[in-house]
């Protein structure tokens, strides 16, 4: 852990820590800044500001470093601690906006797993000292998947979206967890409530002509073209053992891939799985030594791999020199994953105060806001997508639909070869597609299906996503929209 003097380690007896984090790692942001105006800011500089603590349970609470930043940690004197504690907002006042994100700085050292362990929450009908389980409402956010930067340095959460929740009045929490096997660090700062909604640096789409960069991959999940430089290996026998060498390299089974050559740490990188013989022959640092700093382009399932951020069932790669090998995968026209924004894809309101935003890492809308069902129309429109020279393509997505009074009529999908971004969907001319929706039990979500294109063969199309509510207004989440040919 982070080495402290006399003042610290008093300090952290009361649940606070010093330390030395630098300024912002600006490699690590992948989201840029949009067209926005400040809402509500605290820079946790001096104190929490209007924020408060709440603890659930343990002994420890969130503190303020004399370093200029908010940290929790459950871990005190070597000894790891139970804790939940919650940090959070003031009342921040949406009322007057139809989209906003929220942004901040952060380091996140030594969780067990810090996905669930270091989460972001609005609260809506909280109670300032109450419990946080007090409030009418808690929706955790959607956030780029948070991660161990290696050394004690701040990174960027990026924007995370605040738009489904444009028009109320709801407070912001940072809730921390921690065990007695094991306790992270969490330190913030520069808290920022904006609005306008968040936009995306291109890292790629995943398509073999637009890969994702790894900082695009570590967002997202899902099949998808990946490329990066190969930097080195993970030792099997510990898998928080990367190698960044291939220097008397002894395992063949995986490679590790990251944005630049020179990437120091494991939290940068993903592992890439090499079982497949074709793709192990031509990829391992065993027998290709030389491959270490070559780029390369590879197809896979992006997921959990060796407990780290990974490439699964790798089946086809491409280096710079035209070198390939493996089965060729399917080639997707357009891909979103709707992973942590809209991405092109635009909306139009005809009816209610709704509209689609990202949750969950989907695109989602409801009417439904706690405890009143309200009437809604709402169409999510896609960028324009070429189907020129493609006489068999198709529509793929997977999605969770509940609640629906109808979601035969409810939710639908549409065409158009005229319509023009911007305007009323009812200025255009729209074709429906066939579907068979209906109410899910769970909020697991399942394929929609193969939606048939072949009618607008060598056409430019755009794709929506039609909501509909009224005296009964269901959830509709979508994600891992494709186009193939």
């Amino acid at each position: 852990m982070k080495k402290t003097n006399i003042v610290g380690l008093l300090l952290l007896i009361a649940g606070m820590t010093l330390s030395s984090c630098s300024n912002l790692d600006e490699s690590m942001a992948i989201i840029k800044p949009a067209q926005t105006n400040s809402i509500y800011s605290e820079t946790f500089l001096t104190s929490f500001g209007s924020f408060t603590s709440k603890t659930v349970s343990g002994a420890q609470v969130w503190g303020e470093s004399t370093s200029g930043y908010a940290m929790m940690t459950g871990y005190v004197s070597s000894a790891n601690n139970a804790n939940e504690d919650w940090l959070i907002s003031p009342e921040i006042d949406l009322s007057t906006v139809t989209t906003a994100n929220v942004s901040f700085e952060h380091c996140a050292r030594y969780f067990g797993d810090v996905s669930t362990e270091a989460t972001i929450w609005v609260l809506e009908g909280y109670k300032t000292d109450s419990l946080p389980t007090t409030s009418t409402k808690m929706t955790k956010l959607s956030t780029m998947p948070f991660t161990d930067p290696g050394s004690w340095t701040f990174i960027s959460s990026g924007q995370i979206s605040l738009t489904a929740f444009a028009g109320k009045k709801v407070k912001i929490a940072f809730k921390y967890l921690s065990t007695a096997t094991k306790a992270g660090t969490w330190e913030v700062k520069n808290f920022t409530v904006s609005s306008g909604e968040a936009v995306n640096k291109d890292n790629g789409s995943g398509l073999i002509n637009s890969p994702y960069t790894i900082s695009g991959a570590l967002s997202t999940s899902g099949s998808a073209w990946v490329s990066g430089y190969i930097v080195g290996y993970v030792n099997t026998a510990s898998s928080n053992n990367p190698v960044f060498s291939s220097t008397g390299c002894t395992i063949n089974t995986n490679v590790l891939i990251a944005d630049s050559v020179s990437t120091p740490y494991l939290a940068k990188c993903l592992v890439v799985d090499l079982s497949n013989v074709t793709i192990q022959t031509a990829v391992n640092l065993v027998t290709n030594p030389a491959n270490l700093g070559r780029h390369v382009k590879l197809y896979g399932q992006i997921g959990p791999y060796l407990s780290l951020s990974g490439l699964t069932g790798t089946s086809y790669y491409v280096f710079d020199d035209g070198t390939t090998g493996g089965i060729l995968p399917p080639d997707p026209i357009f891909s979103e994953k709707f992973s942590y924004s809209l991405g092109q894809f635009t909306t139009q309101n005809v009816l209610g105060a709704q509209i689609w935003a990202v949750s969950y890492s989907a695109a989602t809308m409801t009417g439904y806001v706690s405890p009143t069902n309200y009437a809604n129309e709402d169409w999510l429109i896609s960028p324009q997508i070429d189907l020129t020279n493609t006489s068999n393509a198709f529509l793929t997505f997977d999605h969770a639909a509940r609640y629906f009074n109808n979601p035969a009529t409810d939710i639908t999908v549409w065409i158009s070869d005229n319509y023009v971004d911007g305007t009323a969907p009812s200025s255009a001319t729209w074709t429906q597609l066939p579907t068979s929706f209906v109410n899910a039990s769970n909020w697991t979500f399942g394929n929609a299906g193969k939606f048939s294109l072949s009618a607008y063969a060598n056409k430019k199309i755009k794709i929506a996503l039609k909501y509909v509510s009224g005296t009964k207004a269901g959830t509709w989440e979508v994600k891992n929209f494709l186009v193939y040919r």
